[in-house]
């Protein structure tokens, strides 16, 4: 930081330590709303006592950007600035934010020990605008930009982490596998369709990925952001309304261009169409939310395994074929296993919030067993069909990734406790292990 901004920080520090109070405005359409609260903190990081109202914390769920000013002998000392707004938690479990303000403004004593139920919300300023008596607001005011808001993504990369980019393999490994299957099976083959059959996969995936995000948000869930997931609005860099509408339109944008395809290829491939949309809000829990969430395993294996697959072998040939569907059947396992590897990260928080994923229901030990066959069953699946002539000799390489499936077995079987600090990251190496196997897959077809 150099010296100038460094002045602006102290200054801005100075100020909002000499003030008691600050003024917040919030949300948007009818949930604006206009709040002052005892504050506490530094230039870089706000904590303010407030009377947590629905319509406070709906505000700051619905979009977490705020606007707040901070007036000390108004119109010569005044801060203004925009930042993030999070809900923490109840007063009474943040003591210290209690004792700041009571050595700060002393005043606040009877309204800290009156009113019952407060909250702590925590402003994190993106920029602060400085007002004192040499400008009195009439020239250029001194800004200050904190180095955590220096560091967040632009918009660009905010999009790129919305769409979770991360994840396109889960859906273009099994459209590419069965369009090298299509090639050495089938005849006639139309080629161009390639392009709109991976547009379909995508845009299907990034809406229900968005939508996801958005209902999780909303109901508290965790989602892995190996399956794509991300944390924009955890983190406050965009609206509910922002996800929740850009959801909806991939999911639109990929429902037309299949329309198209189907009119192409006609009944089977809308029929797979069909079951994979509907997985897919399902999957996302919107517009209908299932209170258990063994849906979401069943949607992970089946719409990124055998449905693509099938819509992809079908799209190129105008024909269904077994083959494609048994050779996607151990991309959807080693999809589920990362669902199932997220469900046992976080499987204690689960169990004490009365969340029915698959894992909670068969209990520790069987949902450790069932990963054990998640990772397990893809290269038996893969073993059997190069013994029985299905697939080329080639596809042994395949077993080239068993060392990144092996690691995280050693990692779940080491794991004897359920919120055991070694499960971190376990969605991830699954995912890891999906990639190999899918890369090496298809390297063993094009040899073959």
């Amino acid at each position: 930081m150099d010296a100038l901004q460094a002045r602006f920080r102290d200054k801005a520090s100075e100020m909002l330590h000499n003030t008691p109070t600050i003024t917040v405005a919030m949300g948007r359409g009818p949930t604006f709303t206009i709040e002052t609260w005892y504050v506490v903190g530094n230039s870089d990081e706000l904590h303010c006592i407030v009377r947590p109202t629905p319509a406070i914390v709906e505000a700051m769920q619905d979009d977490a950007h705020v606007a707040f000013t901070i007036n000390q002998g108004f119109p010569t000392q005044m801060l203004q600035g925009t930042g993030r707004a999070f809900f923490l938690d109840g007063l009474d479990q943040h003591p210290q934010i209690r004792e700041q303000t009571l050595a700060k403004t002393p005043d606040a004593t009877a309204f800290l020990t009156t009113i019952r139920n407060l909250g702590v919300v925590k402003i994190l300023p993106d920029q602060i605008a400085i007002t004192d008596d040499t400008n009195l607001g009439l020239g250029p005011r001194p800004v200050y930009v904190p180095e955590a808001a220096k560091a967040l993504p632009d918009r660009r990369h905010r999009w790129i982490r919305a769409v979770g980019m991360g994840s396109w393999p889960l859906v273009l490994i099994p459209v590419l596998i069965a369009a090298l299957l299509a090639a050495d099976v089938a005849m006639g083959i139309v080629w161009w369709l390639l392009v709109p059959v991976c547009l379909v996969g995508l845009l299907v995936h990034m809406g229900t990925i968005l939508l996801a995000t958005y209902t999780g948000f909303r109901r508290h869930l965790h989602r892995s952001e190996a399956l794509g997931a991300n944390r924009l609005l955890q983190e406050g860099l965009w609206s509910t309304q922002q996800v929740w509408g850009a959801g909806l339109l991939c999911l639109a944008l990929g429902s037309v261009l299949g329309l198209f395809l189907v009119g192409l290829r006609g009944t089977p491939l809308l029929v797979i169409g069909c079951i994979g949309l509907m997985g897919a809000l399902l999957y996302a829990g919107w517009p209908l939310y299932l209170a258990s969430r063994v849906v979401e395993d069943a949607a992970a294996f089946i719409g990124l395994g055998p449905l693509l697959a099938l819509g992809a072998f079908q799209t190129l040939t105008g024909a269904l074929h077994v083959l494609p569907l048994l050779v996607s059947l151990p991309l959807g396992f080693l999809a589920e296993s990362i669902l199932h590897a997220s469900h046992l990260q976080t499987f204690s928080a689960d169990v004490n919030r009365k969340v029915r994923t698959v894992a909670v229901m068969l209990g520790w030990e069987r949902a450790r067993l069932l990963f054990y066959a998640l990772m397990g069953l893809p290269y038996l699946v893969v073993a059997l069909l190069i013994l029985t002539k299905a697939l080329p000799a080639w596809v042994w390489l395949t077993f080239l990734s068993l060392p990144l499936a092996g690691r995280s077995l050693l990692v779940v079987w080491r794991a004897t406790t359920a919120p055991s600090s070694d499960l971190v990251g376990l969605d991830r190496q699954a995912a890891q292990a999906h990639l190999a196997f899918g890369v090496l897959l298809m390297f063993g077809l094009i040899l073959g």
